[in-house]
């Protein structure tokens, strides 16, 4: 991987200042979560819930063994990339997006030794706090809404469970991708910008305002997202109309569902759109996390690399074996014999 060339993203700084402070035993430190909590960590910890969905793939990420629990299953096409034990792990629920909450007795039986939650406005953070507690361990709150959170969050999480140098080369990786497409689309100007609607679901008629972070791959890869509007929930999918988007005419659609993609190349009313007459609606690609979100994790580092490419071929050239072959083996462990880039960019 290349170097990282730019300062650190936000709370870098804050975790580096407030780095491990020995808590006065052998058996405990303490730390300083993303909110400013001081919170007591056992000396090893092996058993960790992920509190809300986000914190899933950040704690895979690091070491997928440590976790006990799910918020959401795999499908079955992921079990190439997910090993068994993760795969077979009980689904407990979640505190936030769509779902029932936690399951009070398949946490009990997962016995964890720290409980790891997202902080957003969303999101009733009592509750989880009233999680920590009963569950008697230690919680940490982290930030992972943007892309530029993940460094500092998995910095955190790497501190927390013993794992720091792991977390630290994640971390740079991130930085260093979200600065290569920075220098490659950062100067370009607003008049200039592609501009992409982001189609959710069969009918592609579910959207993300500008100000979504769920649509956050858009603005990274040097996009402008068509839709002028202010998010109302954290879930979004904001309903629009055909005809809006005739009168917004798109040079691109994003999209991470391929019934919608099947569709606009058979459905003659999609055909009007100028992305769907020159051939520039993109499916991302959700093996074994989505790339976009839902929920949101570090894939969106190798998603602004790939959109930038789809969009700015020019600019931002890119070599898809390489990078997602790369990218799979140090985020997800997968050896390079197992990476299918044509399949997991659709193409299969």
């Amino acid at each position: 991987m290349h170097s990282a060339l730019r300062p650190p993203f936000p709370y870098r700084r804050t975790l580096l200042a407030t780095a491990l402070v020995l808590a006065g035993t052998a058996q405990s430190a303490e730390l300083v979560d993303m909110t400013g909590r001081r919170v007591q960590i056992p000396d090893r910890v092996d058993r960790i819930f992920a509190a809300t969905p986000p914190i899933v793939p950040l704690v895979y990420a690091i070491d997928p063994g440590k976790l006990v629990t799910l918020s959401f299953p795999f499908q079955p096409e992921d079990a190439v990339y997910v090993p068994p034990a993760v795969m077979k792990l009980p689904i407990v629920g979640r505190y936030t997006g769509e779902g029932p909450p936690p399951n009070p007795a398949i946490l009990a039986k997962a016995a964890p030794q720290l409980t790891i939650a997202w902080d957003m406005p969303f999101i009733d953070a009592t509750r989880v706090e009233d999680s920590f507690r009963w569950l008697g361990t230690p919680g940490l709150f982290v930030h992972l809404a943007r892309l530029a959170d993940y460094p500092a969050a998995l910095e955190l999480v790497g501190q927390a469970i013993g794992a720091e140098a792991r977390a630290t080369q994640l971390a740079n990786a991130i930085r260093e991708a979200m600065t290569r497409v920075e220098q490659a689309v950062g100067t370009i100007p607003d008049g200039e910008r592609k501009r992409v609607y982001f189609a959710e679901g069969p009918e592609g008629l579910l959207t993300e305002c500008a100000d979504s972070f769920h649509a956050e791959v858009i603005g990274l890869a040097g996009g402008e997202n068509v839709m002028d509007c202010k998010t109302q929930a954290m879930c979004g999918r904001e309903k629009v109309t055909l005809e809006q988007l005739k009168t917004l005419d798109p040079d691109a659609i994003l999209t991470d569902d391929a019934r919608f993609l099947a569709r606009v190349k058979t459905d003659p009313t999609w055909g009007e759109l100028r992305a769907v007459r020159e051939g520039q609606v993109h499916l991302a690609p959700t093996k074994s996390f989505n790339w976009l979100g839902r929920p949101p994790s570090f894939m969106r580092a190798l998603a602004i690399q790939w959109f930038a490419n789809r969009l700015y071929p020019e600019r931002f050239p890119w070599d898809a074996d390489l990078e997602i072959t790369s990218f799979y083996g140090l985020f997800l462990g997968v050896t390079s014999d197992v990476v299918n880039v044509r399949d997991i960019l659709g193409q299969g």
